[in-house]
């Protein structure tokens, strides 16, 4: 059970009920509907990260899949292999991220995952991972891929602390994503 109680959708405006339809109705953004100017700030930001970016969008939910395993969030680790699967990532490529196999993944998504963990451990990508970034990736993917570690870092953070439970419904896929 969730921490604290998901807002009374009978107190909601049709306005914020339909937004929260068509982000999902997922528990993630039900809940910080509690906080309606920071749930569409949250929503906006991490629509343009799975829809907008200038990553592959493999190597975003590699990277959005180790954050979620690093950080004991079942929650995205749910979510986010519907969305890796709608994508066209493999299963044994969740596999090898589930057993923490880094080594069998793609260069690229290999790369990502380094600097993605260190954010994680350190608050900061070390200057090694970061070069080595830099022979994969371009700058506007550098600063992306490092905006999705942290978005994803305080995102498990918010699920994790205030005990937010994965829905009852299907995951979404990327295609269910930001339909505004």
């Amino acid at each position: 059970m969730a921490f604290i109680p998901f807002p009374d959708p009978s107190a909601q405006s049709d306005e914020l009920k339909d937004r929260l339809k068509r982000l999902g109705g997922l528990n993630v953004t039900r809940m910080m509907s509690h906080n309606e100017p920071l749930m569409e700030a949250y929503a906006r930001l991490g629509t343009t990260i799975l829809l907008k970016g200038t990553l592959d969008p493999l190597v975003r939910e590699a990277v959005i899949l180790r954050i979620g395993q690093l950080c004991g969030s079942e929650y995205e680790w749910h979510q986010h292999v519907s969305v890796a699967r709608s994508i066209g990532m493999p299963d044994d490529q969740i596999a090898a991220i589930e057993r923490e196999d880094i080594s069998v993944l793609p260069h690229d998504q290999q790369v990502a995952l380094r600097v993605a963990e260190e954010i994680h451990r350190d608050a900061s990508a070390s200057e090694a991972a970061m070069m080595a970034a830099t022979k994969v990736f371009t700058p506007a993917q550098l600063v992306e891929l490092t905006i999705v570690a942290g978005f994803y870092i305080m995102t498990a953070g918010y699920l994790r602390s205030l005990q937010i439970e994965i829905e009852d419904t299907p995951p979404l896929a990327i295609q269910d994503i930001g339909k505004d």
